[in-house]
């Protein structure tokens, strides 16, 4: 077999065994209460696994013999998993064969750029599935590139989605992506120093607790803003009444000392995560999959909600999903089938394990994140989470909510002005 590489050349079927890890539970950890005067940088340690549910089964009609392309990244071939599920549907369907092209997750070269590309310059040679961000969906639809799920798949998988993924899924009342991997943003806090965390603003302004919101991006204030809005959409314009109490906040807390100059500069969940294993603040917004991804190593770590006005409970989501771009009917009947055999809660799980992503179904949450206090929390958490669309509207005014939040914490502008001045983006 040869190896996979970055040609859009089709390569050979991939031939292993598909490898599904049981897994056991553990209890969670009990958060200490003292709170030292100086804070350390947080130290290794531990392991933590996860329960199953049962799979189910929808059968799809067959199809003749067929070669499918599939368009993906090196990000979905971790060890050899996906490769192994892929192997497997070809045992169980021997008329269905798989050749798998790498390319760039984003950008230029990336996924979606190669598929416009070679739509307009060669179509033939275009894939019958791709992996797309979900954040590039809308722009594959507006440029015509992806083909209707809506005779193919049974609607059971679709009513499967968390909200946010639901929502990406359709465009004009079609069904034209599917969504199968997740992230999501939660506080992490050093228990050593923090005993509960806060769930609400008053809260957090009354226990004077420090916070590493990563303000230098745009993530904490479409979090907290959508968290007001009690939606899994945002909407434009933005409202000006909710906008000022964001801000206000921010201010509030700066001015106190609990949002300071990491804060202020953390341009992302990542640089966020860094600055708080580091010992720079006790509690820090962060993606789960850095959390999952290292908690092994910082037994300290508690995850927590991230504190809102009312303390309800917000997350900004990204995803990843399968779309169809074939026109032909055979191999739109394979490439369903296919999807049906990798959605499969038994087969979606380990892989996602593997690649530290959460499930953007219900029904693999159990299976695909561990342990059982932190898969019900990430199910909270993906039922109320927002999917920021990152259209050409979206990105302006997350530029201006950067530049309102420096400017009312310097008192350069009131939080009320700096609102009305977002809300007048169009």
């Amino acid at each position: 077999m040869r190896a996979f590489g970055n040609s859009p050349a089709r390569l050979t079927t991939l031939m292993l065994t598909l490898i599904v890890a049981s897994c056991s539970t553990v209890a969670p950890q009990t958060p200490a209460a003292t709170i030292p005067p100086t804070l350390a940088p947080l130290t290794p340690n531990t392991t933590l696994t996860a329960t199953r549910i049962p799979p189910t089964r929808t059968p799809i009609a067959s199809t003749g013999a067929v070669t499918l392309t599939l368009w993906t990244s090196e990000d979905f071939l971790v060890g050899t998993l996906l490769r192994n599920q892929l192997d497997a549907f070809t045992a169980a369907n021997p008329n269905i064969a798989i050749d798998i092209a790498l390319k760039k997750s984003t950008g230029k070269g990336g996924l979606l750029d190669s598929l416009q590309t070679t739509l307009a310059v060669v179509p033939a040679l275009a894939p019958d599935l791709i992996t797309l961000d979900l954040s590039e969906v809308p722009a594959a639809i507006e440029s015509n590139s992806l083909q209707s799920f809506d005779a193919l798949l049974p609607a059971e998988l679709q009513n499967d989605f968390f909200p946010f993924a639901s929502k990406a899924t359709r465009y004009r009342n079609q069904w034209l992506a599917v969504p199968f991997a997740a992230d999501a943003q939660h506080l992490v806090f050093n228990k050593t120093s923090i005993k509960k965390m806060p769930a609400t603003w008053d809260e957090v302004l009354k226990q004077r607790t420090p916070l590493l919101l990563p303000l230098g991006g745009d993530d904490a204030d479409w979090l907290q803003y959508a968290a007001l809005t009690a939606s899994t959409e945002l909407t434009l314009p933005v409202d000006a009444n909710g906008a000022a109490q964001v801000l206000g906040f921010f201010k509030r807390a700066r001015d106190l000392g609990l949002l300071n100059d990491a804060a202020l500069g953390a341009k992302s969940v990542d640089e966020a995560w860094n600055l708080f294993v580091a010992g720079q603040l006790p509690a820090a917004q962060v993606s789960a999959s850095r959390y999952i991804t290292e908690r092994e190593k910082f037994p300290n770590v508690q995850f927590a909600a991230i504190p809102t006005r009312d303390g309800k409970i917000a997350s900004i989501a990204t995803g990843w999903a399968f779309a169809l771009t074939t026109r032909d009917a055979a191999r739109q009947i394979a490439s369903a089938k296919l999807i049906v055999w990798l959605m499969q809660a038994e087969r979606l799980a380990p892989w996602l394990r593997a690649m530290h992503r959460v499930p953007a179904t219900r029904s693999a949450i159990f299976i695909a994140v561990d342990p059982p206090d932190y898969s019900i929390f990430m199910r909270d958490h993906l039922e109320r989470a927002t999917l920021i669309s990152r259209t050409p509207a979206f990105n302006r005014i997350s530029e201006a909510w950067r530049v309102a939040v420096v400017n009312v914490s310097r008192g350069q502008t009131t939080a009320e002005d700096a609102a009305r001045s977002l809300a007048a983006i169009k």
